[in-house]
């Protein structure tokens, strides 16, 4: 059984009516996460996961055996939403490059309520996955204008609002029921909470240019199980539309690793400083250190290489 099938059934769940009583339980598991994402805390959070994952998973109205897997490979349902946390962005510690199955998603479907949306209207790409700057991009560009509404792509839960002063600046990760997760960077204001559960088109936050952003812009970006995987793929974003209703991940979909993994260079010129060199790359100065055994004293010699990935 795939996980296509395990999704129509928890979104068959999720949908029920305010009168049944399973809709019952929901809000309250929802009123219990909505109280520990006022004050968060790992522990409390994953044993308010846990009850609901077992509630979903052991209803009568949801037959699925507990051994039933996203993939055939990594991490059964089960654990995969247990893996909570607030202050890491890819918390599975899974490599892509590993992955050897085939998955399809459904991304839209209306028979079974699955619903998506854009996560900004009317853009345009400023500038794509792949590689760019010396360094990998890991997720795809869209032009919007301080204040723009950016909105939720799928329905799911918010694991994470942070902020990255040198990386994504203001910025939200939500976990899908699908499978996927999403994060949206550089927003000038969040509008959710940690454990808040969202739906495809919710507002979440604010255009903006915070954190490493030369100009107003989000930066978003797809993952699976903490791999992203190149937003293009599943979004037409020339037409604002889907590629497909259903996506495969594939290993094809983590091909790029091997390139985004190659260890590159610099090699010091006259006037070259650690702090030049750490703004060219947006590679830190104590990593840079520690990824070339110096300290921020060491003299720099023309014409060394120093490692920046």
């Amino acid at each position: 059984m795939r996980i296509t099938v395990l999704m129509l059934l928890i979104i068959s769940v999720v949908k029920l009516t305010a009168q049944d009583t399973l809709q019952v339980k929901q809000l309250t598991l929802n009123e219990k996460i909505t109280m520990v994402s006022e004050a968060p805390d790992t522990n409390r959070m994953s044993l308010i996961m846990e009850e609901w994952v077992e509630h979903v998973v052991h209803n009568p109205k949801f037959q699925i055996s507990e051994n039933l897997i996203i993939d055939c490979v990594w991490v059964n349902q089960h654990d995969y939403f247990l893996e909570w946390t607030s202050g890491k962005i890819n918390p599975y510690d899974l490599d892509g490059a590993d992955y050897k199955d085939t998955l399809m998603v459904h991304i839209n479907d209306s028979l079974a309520q699955i619903d998506w949306t854009m996560p900004v209207v009317n853009s345009r790409v400023t500038s794509p996955f792949g590689f760019r700057w010396y360094r990998w991009h890991y997720g795809t560009d869209l032009k919007v204008y301080y204040g723009d509404p950016i909105v939720a792509a799928f329905d799911g839960i918010v694991r994470i609002v942070d902020y990255e002063r040198y990386g994504y600046g203001r910025y939200v990760v939500l976990r899908h029921l699908n499978g996927f997760e999403t994060l949206y960077g550089h927003m000038s204001k969040t509008k959710v909470k940690v454990g808040e559960q969202v739906t495809a088109g919710q507002l979440i936050g604010l255009g903006g240019s915070t954190g490493r952003s030369t100009g107003t812009h989000l930066h978003f970006e797809v993952r699976y199980q903490g791999n992203a995987i190149d937003p293009s793929t599943i979004y037409d974003f020339t037409e604002d539309c889907l590629v497909a209703d259903t996506y495969a991940i594939t290993p094809a979909s983590f091909q790029y690793l091997a390139d985004a993994r190659k260890i590159r260079y610099h090699r010091i010129r006259s006037g070259d400083t650690l702090g030049h060199i750490s703004q060219r790359y947006g590679v830190s100065i104590n990593r840079l250190c520690r990824l070339n055994g110096i300290s921020r004293s060491t003299t720099l010699r023309i014409g060394r290489r120093l490692r920046i990935n």
